[in-house]
């Protein structure tokens, strides 16, 4: 992963198209209720289509913005051969979680290109790391007072704790490598952990609406694409306002 982010700002596009492709299939999967299977490839499809149009340049925009209308309207268009019930419905959650993947994974494209691009990129990476990381180990050893269990059971707000702590020193470890003061390293540090812990709990009432343990099975024994990125879903997107207004 390192290896790619660090090659190319187009090499990370690829990645990033593929895991959003993944992830937006796997929401609608969870949440589009309907067997016709044109729905489950509107939403890859459709992600892949977003990130491609936050990476590439702005004169190639306006063919792949006319594709990506076309996609959402051959998509609709087909709901009206079917009989079933919810067709407006089914086919606007398969194009919310295409838009939801390729939206928010595609800012890692964008971010990428920008000046110090490599470093806040795998700032990124670090942070969402390094807060899902200590917060299930510090969750799961001392964890006594429950956060957020309406949607997720085992969250602690020990848990929290931990998590805020290491996103805090990922970012104090990135200073010499950023335009990072000192007085911005708490505030930061925070608002990425809170980002990571809200991506972490959107997919979680996802999957609890869906009545699922996991999002998929892309990964034995580690749930699917969605679990792997539902923080950086949100962190990307911290991380890209914070490079945007103080990079």
């Amino acid at each position: 992963m390192v290896a790619v982010v660090w090659w190319h700002p187009a090499a990370l596009a690829v990645l990033v198209i593929v895991g959003a492709a993944l992830t937006a299939r796997e929401l609608a999967q969870l949440l589009v209720r309907s067997p016709r299977q044109h729905l489950r490839a509107l939403a890859p499809a459709l992600a892949a289509l977003v990130v491609a149009l936050a990476a590439v340049s702005e004169g190639e925009r306006v063919w792949l913005g006319a594709l990506t209308a076309a996609l959402l309207a051959a998509g609709l268009i087909a709901q009206l051969a079917t009989t079933e019930q919810h067709r407006f419905a089914n086919w606007a959650l398969a194009a919310a979680a295409g838009g939801y993947a390729g939206a928010l994974l595609g800012l890692a494209a964008v971010l990428r290109a920008m000046p110090d691009g490599f470093a806040w990129t795998l700032l990124a990476l670090v942070v969402t790391w390094a807060y899902d990381s200590l917060a299930f180990l510090t969750g799961r050893s001392i964890g006594r007072h429950g956060f957020m269990t309406h949607i997720s059971p085992r969250k602690t707000w020990e848990g929290v704790a931990g998590g805020t702590a290491a996103s805090i020193a990922a970012t104090a470890a990135f200073m010499p490598f950023l335009p990072i003061e000192g007085w911005q390293i708490v505030p930061l540090g925070v608002a990425w952990a809170a980002a990571a812990q809200t991506g972490d709990l959107v997919a979680s009432m996802v999957k609890r609406d869906a009545g699922a343990k996991d999002s998929g099975h892309l990964i034995p024994g580690h749930g699917g694409m969605l679990d792997r990125v539902d923080g950086l879903l949100f962190v990307v997107p911290a991380v890209f306002a914070a490079a945007h207004f103080i990079g």
